[in-house]
């Protein structure tokens, strides 16, 4: 067998699975399409301090750090949330990227950047990839296939792990825009601009920030670029003057996908739907999915047990840790999906009291929603308004 362990995609989950196996001295592959690691950008970049934390990167990677938050209501309230500590950092994306890659060479993994994979046979024991590289067909043979090759995985497809989920759709941009607060994120909510998502701001510095917009859950008839152009319409005092520099932007699966795994075969980030129903961001859960599935990967391949069987405890592990979470978190979104802007204004209005803010302050947290969910769920003021929320979106009020 020419290797161990064959990795599909070299973004954050794929490098992270690699290195973590790689250096228990197994032979593993990163076979990434592009020629360069990071390269295209398709993320907003805000990640929580925890992340660099969880992967051991010291490098100068993050632009901004965040303490200060400000939302929009669609009827023109503002609740605005200021921290003393940064609960969020905008990073260099593609910086952090090869970060990850960089670790997973020096652990021992070897990283082929401009291999096109374009088919997965099943063999004996284990899976024979057809790789496209430098303009060469080739083969190579693998005990284990990790797909990693993001929301549209070809390797979910090829393993008959099918991810029929709802998805965000995103359209965003780094623009050059004045933003005198470089401190604060500003997100922006509405059914015209944002129908079952919300738009955002992201300041890098004072001339230029990451902006974006879309859609979640329901298909709908416009574009996310359509979208993204109705919040800069809707807030010309905002937006005036801005130029696009780069466009980014892309689709994200949300909620748990039933299987991630079958014999000899695993997925883990966007090919897995590990994503953030809240956010739609995934690179704390496609890393925290990268340590499960590297350890139940280390394991099977120490004996020799690459059966579904054996795997299968890799989704046992992941929905251990992140099932209340994601199931919370989709609640959250299907609610919201139904909320007009009338709901939304008065939900905004009502989480400006000072005591809101409070629980706001003290147990937001950007990778762990639910935290804030129960608490405000057990502040009974907010319960009982929140309540008629959900009430009036279920069609209640009006038997």
């Amino acid at each position: 067998m020419d290797w161990d362990v064959i990795i599909v995609g070299g973004g954050p989950s794929g490098c992270f699975t690699a290195k973590l196996i790689a250096e228990l001295g197994f032979k593993v592959a990163i076979l990434e399409e592009h020629e360069n690691v990071g390269q295209p950008v398709q993320c907003a970049g805000l990640i929580s301090p925890r992340v660099m934390e969880l992967v051991g990167i010291t490098e100068n990677i993050i632009i901004n750090s965040l303490t200060d938050l400000r939302v929009f209501s669609p009827l023109g309230s503002k609740l605005c949330i200021s921290s003393s500590s940064n609960y969020a950092c905008a990073i260099d994306r593609a910086a952090f990227d090869r970060c990850l890659a960089v670790k997973a060479e020096k652990a021992g993994a070897n990283l082929l950047t401009g291999a096109k994979v374009y088919g997965l046979q099943r063999i004996a024991e284990g899976y024979r990839v057809s790789v496209l590289l430098n303009n060469t067909e080739m083969t190579m043979d693998t005990r284990l296939i990790v797909g990693a090759d993001g929301s549209f995985s070809k390797v979910a497809k090829w393993l008959a792990l099918k991810n029929t989920n709802p998805r965000a759709v995103m359209y965003a941009a780094d623009v050059k825009l004045y933003c005198p607060d470089t401190s604060r994120i500003d997100i922006f909510l509405g059914r015209s601009l944002a129908p079952g998502w919300f738009g955002w701001v992201i300041p890098l510095d004072k001339n230029t920030c990451r902006v974006g917009s879309g859609y979640a859950i329901k298909r709908q008839n416009c574009s996310p670029q359509y979208y993204f152009k109705q919040m800069v319409n809707q807030y010309p005092q905002y937006f005036s003057g801005f130029k696009v520099l780069r466009y980014t932007g892309g689709s994200v699966p949300l909620g748990l996908m039933s299987k991630i795994y079958t014999q000899h075969a695993m997925l883990v980030g966007d090919a897995a739907c590990q994503n953030k129903p809240i956010s739609g961001g995934g690179i704390y859960l496609g890393l925290r999915g990268a340590l499960l599935c590297a350890k139940v990967a280390i394991k099977a391949l120490l004996e020799g047990d690459l059966s579904e069987e054996r795997l299968s405890l890799y989704q046992v592990f992941w929905e251990k840790e992140m099932k209340d979470e994601i199931v919370c978190g989709m609640k959250h979104r299907e609610s919201f999906m139904d909320m007009t802007d009338e709901d939304m204004d008065f939900i905004i209005k009502f989480s400006r009291q000072p005591i809101v803010k409070n629980i706001i302050l003290k147990h937001g947290d950007i990778d762990y929603p639910s935290k804030l969910s129960h608490k405000l769920l057990s502040f009974k003021p907010w319960n009982k308004r929140f309540f008629k929320v959900a009430m009036k979106v279920a069609g209640y009020d009006k038997i």
